[in-house]
């Protein structure tokens, strides 16, 4: 990994982090991460942080809804749908 890529993902890890801290307990938010709006190929100077949502926020009247920052330290933030849960391990429950 070249030296311009490690500090870009330095700042990238920073940035979701500073994100995160912020919004990682509301209960509208399922993820927080780092990916990119475009082609993978873009991947990390086109970089974006991405806020996944539950549903209930994408139904939420917009002017009720959490507002979300723009970007973070000059990274640009995205918001997309992703209502993600942990699954139940069925090993797991049939052990007991």
């Amino acid at each position: 990994m070249a030296a311009h890529e490690s500090q870009q993902w330095k700042r990238l890890r920073q940035a979701r982090e500073k994100l995160a801290t912020q919004f990682r307990e509301h209960p509208d938010v399922s993820l927080i991460d780092v990916g990119t709006q475009g082609s993978p190929e873009d991947f990390p100077e086109n970089a974006v942080l991405r806020i996944h949502v539950r549903a209930s926020w994408v139904k939420t009247d917009p002017e009720h809804r959490t507002v979300f920052p723009t970007q973070v330290d000059g990274i640009p933030v995205i918001v997309m749908s992703g209502d993600y849960r942990l699954e139940p391990d069925e090993d797991a429950s049939r052990q007991r």
